[in-house]
């Protein structure tokens, strides 16, 4: 919020743009609580694979709703993304989905949802003052959801943990890039492809420094797919 209001932070037209405002803080606001409750439960590599997803359904919203035009290419590398999905969900010959791996997709399709109701007021208003208002607005709503988490939040604070303070800095780059892409005009199934596009790497990164290297050969697999299907997208 700090940087919107640097770089000349501007209200929206309320009368036009709430109803847009509600959804993107409602799915924002559970996509998080659902991805950060997946997390607790799958492994950072299986994960980000099922972030992919988010791609798909982006792409299919953007055609439905934007009025974007998808090819061939783009319908083959939807399919290479719930190849990938799949793969992570093979268990003994049968595909089951953990509660974990459920949490995670109905979180990405919330975010990749939320994007196209981004897409709607970006269009007509600053892309950066709307970036810090999605910054407040889900966590205002998660906080009248669990009011008993919003009073140990002084006490949390004194506690932090280092990693969540880098955690948030870099997410906070990342959603004010993004913002300024969309901003730019640039097509949001591009964008969203583009900001998917540390899947190989998130999967390495696992291994060398979380030990997640169970099955590491079909992440890795799964993960490459899922990169191209998300290339092929764009």
């Amino acid at each position: 919020m700090n940087f919107a209001f640097a770089q000349g932070f501007v209200w929206p037209d309320w009368s036009v743009a709430w109803p847009f405002f509600l959804l993107s803080t409602v799915l924002y606001a559970f996509g998080t609580l659902l991805f950060f409750k997946s997390i607790k439960l799958i492994e950072a590599s299986e994960m980000i694979v099922f972030g992919g997803a988010g791609a798909v359904i982006t792409m299919f919203c953007a055609y439905f709703f934007l009025g974007e035009r998808l090819d061939n290419l783009q319908y083959f590398g939807a399919a290479l993304v719930v190849l990938a999905i799949l793969l992570i969900a093979g268990r003994g010959g049968k595909i089951v989905f953990s509660r974990g791996e459920l949490m995670a997709l109905l979180g990405t399709s919330f975010f990749a949802t939320a994007v196209i109701s981004d897409t709607w007021v970006i269009r007509t208003y600053d892309a950066i003052s709307f970036a810090g208002l999605m910054s407040i607005f889900p966590a205002l709503v998660l906080s009248l959801v669990y009011p008993r988490k919003l009073l140990q939040l002084p006490k949390a604070i004194l506690t932090i943990d280092k990693n969540l303070v880098i955690y948030t800095l870099l997410y906070a780059i990342g959603v004010v890039t993004f913002y300024a892409a969309l901003g730019t005009g640039a097509m949001i199934s591009q964008v969203s492809v583009v900001a998917r596009s540390n899947i190989i790497l998130t999967v390495l990164l696992a291994a060398l420094f979380i030990g997640e290297r169970n099955n590491f050969m079909l992440k890795a697999i799964a993960a490459l797919l899922c990169t191209v299907g998300v290339v092929l997208i764009a």
